[in-house]
C-alpha cells in the first residue's frame, strides 16, 4: 500500500497530527511516519512524545495523552541524528537518557 509521508490508514490520538506534521516537515532525518496501535489507559497525564528504542528502520516512539497511548514509528535515514534532532528541538523525551 502506498501512502504519503505520514500514513493515514490508522486513527491518531488527538493532538498527535500537529506534532507529526512538524516532525515530517522540519526533521531532515525522518522520511516517513507510521502511527501504530492505540491503547487505553488510566490517568490524566500531560501529553508527551517519548523515544523508546531504535528499530531496523528508525525509531519506535510513544505518544501519551490523557487516557491513551499510541505507538509511532519514525522511518529514519540516520537514527542517531533523528533522535538528537527530536530532543534538541524539544519535541521528544529520550527515555534512554532518563535511565
Amino acid at each position: 500500500m502506498k501512502f504519503g509521508r505520514i500514513k493515514r490508514q490508522h486513527g491518531r490520538v488527538g493532538g498527535l497530527d500537529s506534532l507529526l506534521n512538524q516532525i515530517i516537515r522540519q526533521c531532515p532525518h525522518v522520511s516517513r511516519i507510521v502511527p501504530g496501535r492505540i491503547k487505553v489507559r488510566r490517568g490524566h497525564t500531560p501529553s508527551n512524545f517519548k523515544i523508546q528504542y531504535p528499530t531496523d528502520a528508525g525509531l519506535k516512539c510513544l505518544y501519551t495523552a490523557t487516557g491513551t497511548v499510541q505507538e509511532v514509528f519514525l522511518i529514519c535515514s540516520n537514527t542517531t541524528e533523528a533522535r538528537k534532532w527530536l530532543v534538541d528541538n524539544e519535541l521528544a523525551i529520550d527515555t534512554q537518557e532518563e535511565s
